[in-house]
């Protein structure tokens, strides 16, 4: 099976690996359909957007996972890593100390977005369920 395809999301900048893919197979070799559009999500920020062939960045660089100590191979410069041999997501070794604090800012606040999200779909289910009480 082939890695992710490792691209620059056009929201938050970083280089990353999808956190999850969506796209059609080719029919012979069952890898990636690119005639078709592959949407992908960020796992940094979250946002879903399309990419294509030409989008993806080459592996250049390697990483050696410290759960599992598998290698991973990644474009240089990449903000996350994902361990082929567990899965695990890991800090881009090549980061500089400002890359990591944004990183961390934008994971931290896309964090509090979902918590917010949740929070407000519990409280609506919460209000919806006092209104079919009082029926």
């Amino acid at each position: 099976m082939a890695a992710d395809p490792y691209t620059r999301c056009p929201d938050c900048g970083f280089i990353v690996p999808p956190e999850s893919m969506d796209y059609a197979l080719t029919p012979c070799s069952g890898g990636i359909d690119w005639a078709w559009p592959v949407r992908v999500t960020c796992p940094c920020c979250h946002a879903s957007y399309v990419i294509g062939a030409g989008d993806v960045l080459p592996p250049d660089a390697e990483t050696t996972c410290h759960r599992c100590g598998a290698t991973a191979a990644h474009p240089a410069r990449a903000a996350r890593v994902r361990c082929s041999g567990c899965g695990l997501l890991l800090l881009g070794p090549d980061l500089t100390p400002a890359q990591r604090d944004e990183l961390r800012i934008t994971e931290g606040l896309t964090g509090l977005a979902a918590r917010a999200a949740v929070q407000a779909a519990k409280a609506r289910r919460a209000a919806r369920r006092g209104t079919e009480a009082d029926r």
